[in-house]
């Protein structure tokens, strides 16, 4: 599949190459917004980074520590630029750390749970002034340092005081991190997947949806049919405005003797709404610079791709040894493999999704 099916905007930012803005990204720690853009980085020793969208650095998220506005590990972080807030959510933790747009960190608007929770992500209605919570439910604990969950989904106001709630029930799982919480916030809805690791199922992959009025979850698409009797399959699920997607990795179901000693086969399911036509992508095509990628992060109705220069010029030099590569993106891959340097900082394209995909 092209990106040009999938985009209707595609640009490539230049990060700012001030020390103070050096930053080791990575796609899936890229969070865009119509103005700015959050940046996790790839290593645990940085703090979180925020960028105009043209690339400018504005401030430092945080920092790494065990202080006020300091956080260890982040699971989730995300951007309300209407409401002028950052919003940090470590992966194991009982808050939500809330900075402005500037970088100062919020004591006051910390969101505070009444539990552990694991993985966690939030939706906050300002107008109702309450907070959705989704956590990844443990409810059978293989390690003593996992907190076992009472809920899986609530709504509490801004004091902690839940409103309504689902109970973990038939949603636990084994308290396992390489299980997942996956939400990409493509769509209006409250839609997360929960995903568990081929050894640790206990049942299918779902993508949900949690209605915070109705306090109802509703299971919206699986995956299956996609292994082989030798196989296991890893599925990551998520939707876009048209279509339900899921990236799958296929294991052998020999996983502890060789499924780190064999290339595992990857790729990508998209699943019409209207229609339930289903395509299987093995990679998708970067049109504008020759490029390629087995997978995309399409994330608050983005899609985010990030490399480091190194990586970038490598991927454009064998990109230009094509014989058969189109003049035009043979100039245009040219013009940026010249223009970059082993010590910038990262590039990143990003691109907006289409509304009828």
């Amino acid at each position: 599949m092209s990106l040009g099916d999938l985009m209707e905007s595609y640009e490539i930012i230049r990060l700012d190459n001030r020390d103070e803005a050096l930053i080791k990204t990575y796609p899936y720690g890229v969070y865009v917004t119509d103005n700015y853009i959050l940046l996790r980085p790839a290593d645990v020793v940085s703090p979180v980074k925020l960028f105009t969208r043209k690339g400018r650095y504005v401030a430092d998220i945080g920092g790494v520590g065990q202080g006020p506005g300091e956080y260890l590990y982040l699971f989730s972080w995300l951007v309300d630029e209407k409401e002028n807030r950052i919003y940090l959510g470590p992966g194991r933790a009982d808050k939500v750390l809330v900075y402005d747009l500037k970088g100062n960190y919020l004591p006051d608007e910390v969101i505070r749970f009444g539990e552990i929770v694991h993985k966690s992500q939030i939706w906050v209605d300002y107008d109702k002034k309450n907070v959705v919570v989704v956590t990844l439910p443990f409810s059978a604990n293989v390690n003593s340092n996992f907190a076992i969950n009472k809920n899986v989904c609530w709504v509490q106001n801004r004091d902690g005081d839940i409103v309504h709630r689902i109970p973990v029930n038939h949603y636990g799982l084994i308290g396992d991190y390489s299980n997942a919480l996956v939400a990409r916030r493509n769509v209006d809805a409250i839609s997360f997947s929960i995903s568990e690791i081929p050894m640790l199922r206990t049942r299918p992959d779902t993508l949900y949806h949690y209605d915070a009025v109705k306090n109802i979850i509703t299971p919206c698409f699986t995956i299956d049919h996609v292994v082989s009797e030798n196989q296991s399959a890893s599925t990551v699920l998520y939707e876009t405005s048209r279509s339900y997607w899921a990236y799958v990795t296929l294991y052998p179901n020999d996983i502890s003797s060789s499924a780190f000693s064999v290339r595992l086969t990857t790729f990508n399911v998209c699943v019409s709404k209207k229609d339930g036509s289903v395509k299987r992508i093995d990679r998708f095509t970067n049109d504008f610079l020759g490029l390629s990628y087995p997978f995309l992060t399409m994330r608050n109705g983005y899609v985010c791709i990030s490399y480091d220069p190194l990586e970038l010029m490598d991927a454009l030099d064998k990109v230009l040894t094509q014989t058969d590569l189109k003049p035009e993106i043979r100039k245009r891959a040219t013009g940026l493999r010249n223009s970059l340097h082993e010590n910038d900082n990262d590039i990143l394209m990003i691109g907006k999704l289409k509304s009828n995909y």
